[in-house]
């Protein structure tokens, strides 16, 4: 029985791709069946120690594969119930191009994001640059998800809120990976122990008083992302009260279940219909950076605007009641921005410091102008004058802070 040209061609594309795979330092393994759309598997190895990550390998041997190319990449087209079972695949899976004749492999990663649709099916570009060799170890890893990480969870804040009578701190932690509650009720304990013997203080007066004395009080606040840190939606909330506490300064309790001795644990059964919420309402940067720019821009002229009447008005250019007239009439403008401002929705994680820096420019803003509201009827000249100088420093520092922010995220 004769075998076919195609086959020949195949088995030695196999033969070529496991043996720079090995040379490269991995365990190759050609699947002895043939899988649906799998010729071989690759396992990483992490110095000389098999990890059991494995890499699934479609083979694809001879010079009609490399027909379709353009300076950069060679363009591999696939049919759609392959691209389906390759992306629905437990494992990563590589698309490899070999030329038997060069020895040459390309390969190329399946993935959502690599995958161009076409009008028939779909096809990827295969790098030239990304041939079998040792340098593609950190690409490997990457897919197989086996980059180290080096801590499970990160610590993004620790507050020390003592007082005379109670060393106290609250933590916030964000987590690195999912929990099982489980595991998240065995890492509130090992924090919680190490922070009542932490000795951060938040003063040189704190320190005096607290210095090498274990914590009384330690609260944490657990997020699972942080997206969640930022909109404040903790997934747990533990407390931990010493025995030498005494019970005078004791805080209220939480209410939540005992997990050990004084510890205590409460689960926020609303997180799922918060978290949903929070992405439904968070806007996309460039739609929030539109708002919050086009809005601080608008309270510029009504800033310039009140501090050139008061000017003119401790001039005694013109009387209070000239005053009150010149910018009563802008209060119902700036009362907008500020509630167009407060509504816009949330902004993206990246954006946190700048929404907060521009939270404070608007209230400032609306602040300078209450005087010549409703709101502002009773307030005297010396009052609305504070309020004016007070007000409009605070908004220029607010300003200052929000370009800054800016700035940094453009």
């Amino acid at each position: 029985m004769k075998t076919s040209k195609n086959s020949k061609t195949d088995r030695i594309g196999v033969q070529i791709v496991g043996e720079q795979f090995e040379r490269s330092g991995y365990i190759f393994r050609e699947q002895p069946i043939r899988d649906y759309g799998i010729d071989a598997h690759v396992e990483l190895v992490d110095e000389d120690n098999p990890t059991g990550k494995l890499i699934a390998l479609q083979i694809k041997s001879g010079m009609s594969w490399f027909r379709e190319q353009s300076e950069d990449f060679f363009i591999y087209r696939g049919d759609k119930k392959h691209l389906n079972y390759w992306l629905d695949h437990s494992l990563p899976v590589l698309v490899v191009l070999c030329d038997i004749e060069s020895r040459q492999c390309y390969w190329q990663s399946i993935t959502t994001t690599n995958v161009i649709p076409t009008e028939k099916a779909w096809k990827i570009h295969v790098p030239k640059y990304q041939r079998i060799n040792p340098g593609m170890d950190v690409d490997l890893k990457r897919l197989v998800r086996k980059l180290p990480v080096h801590k499970d969870y990160t610590v993004c804040s620790i507050s020390d809120v003592s007082h005379g009578a109670a060393k106290r701190y609250s933590l916030k932690i964000v987590l690195n990976r999912e929990y099982t509650q489980a595991e998240a009720i065995d890492l509130i304990k090992k924090v919680t122990l190490d922070t009542a013997n932490c000795e951060y203080h938040r003063s040189d007066i704190t320190r005096a008083h607290w210095r090498d004395q274990p914590a009384h009080v330690v609260w944490l606040y657990v997020y699972p992302s942080s997206e969640d840190e930022r909109n404040n939606n903790f997934i747990a909330q533990s407390e931990w009260f010493s025995e030498t506490l005494k019970p005078a300064f004791l805080p209220a309790s939480n209410g939540g279940e005992e997990i050990s001795s004084n510890l205590r644990v409460l689960w926020n059964d609303g997180y799922l219909i918060a978290s949903r919420f929070n992405d439904k309402h968070t806007i996309n940067k460039e739609e929030f950076i539109r708002q919050v720019v086009n809005l601080s821009d608008q309270t510029k002229s009504l800033i310039v605007l009140a501090e050139e009447a008061l000017e003119c008005y401790l001039a005694n250019k013109i009387s209070f009641e000239n005053l009150q007239v010149k910018l009563k009439d802008k209060f119902k403008k700036i009362d907008d921005i500020y509630r167009m401002g407060i509504n816009i929705g949330l902004s993206p994680y990246e954006c946190k410091d700048i929404s907060i820096k521009f939270q404070s420019l608007i209230a400032h803003a609306h602040n300078v102008y209450l005087p010549f509201s409703d709101i502002g009827k009773g307030f005297e000249k010396e009052q609305t004058v504070f309020n004016i100088k007070s007000q409009t420093k605070h908004y220029h520092e607010a300003l200052a802070g929000f370009e800054y922010e800016l700035k940094k995220i453009q």
